[in-house]
């Protein structure tokens, strides 16, 4: 299923590019160089590339795992973009208000006190859901808006702001940054360029980390287990013993720690402060197709992760060399979660018999069978007699 929903998007967008005049050939040809490194005419440094692909995956993995968890146990998680935005500005006010420590000390702050913020952000959902019964679809949307507007408080005009005007937070201190691979050093040359364009930080190995957790936690644990029971059925799992309530919020309070983790290592390893890009950023959005299209697996995720992060670094090579808008990229992202989600809607119809049918009066034989069967195993009622 996978597999065939890439390719129904890519089939599907390479009608759309023919019909507005473009070269679907080039498209991809630019789709490829700009995301894998291959296949590039215009001088492209593939290495570069690569290392770009990698940088945008390493927000996709662990976000995927924040929305992947919680499908595990029947929730939908649409609020990783708020729990990455809340894990993002408890990082970068972490790091400026304690930029004086040492790094020993200060980057794990900054990076278990986003997972912090992306915790409570995603438990006020779990916490509703699991005492009033408020959807978490809504809830967690709800949530996205307000961590957005907390964030433009915060840098317009806010405490966090670099300068009027600028839309844009103080740096986060040096020891609050993640080490990358390579040397920043712009003498060092490292396949022609020099080291310090190639942006791949240790945030990667975090993120791979935090994938193998998801997968122990989910399938070598107890948790794990309570977590699988509620999403198979409710009534059966707290038939086993599991408090589905105590699941539903430790499950999102997990997610969220993922999600917080996400814009921690944003902060900590790219950005190293929060600007207004934030404000139109997808990372919590695209975890969603993420999830789906791995199929809620460690190494699915993982690898629909490096897909969505090829398409994000090729889209401006795309653009570059072929002269397709890069808008083609996000063409491709909602055909893919299109063609997954039918895929799930036809798998819910075909286990659920009727479902999608108008439908139709019982024959008065049923009812009759219905109410005989309910009156022969129903329980006498209090205050009455039976014979």
């Amino acid at each position: 299923m996978p597999f065939a929903s890439v390719l129904f998007a890519f089939v599907v967008g390479a009608i759309v590019v023919t019909v507005t005049g473009g070269n679907p050939i080039d498209a991809y040809q630019g789709l490829l160089c700009g995301g894998l490194g291959i296949a590039c005419t215009q001088g492209e440094n593939p290495a570069l590339q690569i290392a770009n692909t990698i940088v945008y995956t390493i927000p996709l993995i662990t976000t995927g795992v924040a929305v992947a968890l919680p499908f595990r146990a029947g929730l939908f998680n649409i609020g990783a973009e708020g729990q990455l935005l809340a894990g993002a500005m408890a990082c970068t006010a972490l790091g400026i208000k304690l930029h004086d420590w040492p790094a020993v000390i200060l980057l794990p702050t900054v990076l278990v006190g986003g997972m912090l913020a992306g915790a409570v952000w995603a438990g006020i959902a779990g916490v509703l859901k699991a005492t009033v019964g408020a959807h978490e679809v809504v809830t967690t949307i709800m949530l996205n808006y307000v961590a957005q507007w907390l964030l433009r408080f915060l840098i317009i005009g806010g405490p966090l702001e670099l300068a009027e005007g600028t839309s844009k937070s103080l740096p986060i201190g040096d020891g609050a940054h993640l080490a990358t691979f390579l040397p920043n050093s712009d003498t060092l040359q490292i396949f022609g360029l020099p080291a310090s364009v190639y942006r791949v930080h240790v945030g990667l190995v975090i993120a791979l980390v935090a994938v193998a957790v998801f997968a122990v936690l989910l399938w070598r644990t107890s948790l794990g287990y309570e977590i699988r029971a509620a999403g198979q059925s409710q009534k059966a799992a707290r038939y086993a013993g599991v408090s589905v309530r105590r699941t539903i919020i430790v499950t999102m309070l997990i997610a969220g720690a993922f999600s917080g983790l996400a814009g921690a290592i944003q902060i900590a390893g790219v950005d190293h402060n929060l600007t207004d890009k934030y404000f139109s950023d997808t990372t919590g959005f695209d975890a969603i197709a993420v999830a789906l299209l791995g199929l809620g697996s460690a190494v699915g995720i993982v690898l629909a992760a490096i897909l969505f992060g090829a398409l994000h670094a090729g889209g401006a090579v795309m653009q570059a060399d072929a002269g397709i808008s890069s808008s083609l990229v996000l063409v491709l992202q909602a055909l893919i979660l299109f063609s997954i989600a039918a895929n799930f809607l036809n798998a819910i119809r075909l286990r659920i018999p009727g479902l999608g049918q108008a439908p139709s009066a019982p024959a008065p034989a049923a009812v009759g069978a219905a109410l005989m069967t309910e009156a022969a195993v129903a329980p006498p009622q209090e205050g009455t007699t039976t014979t």
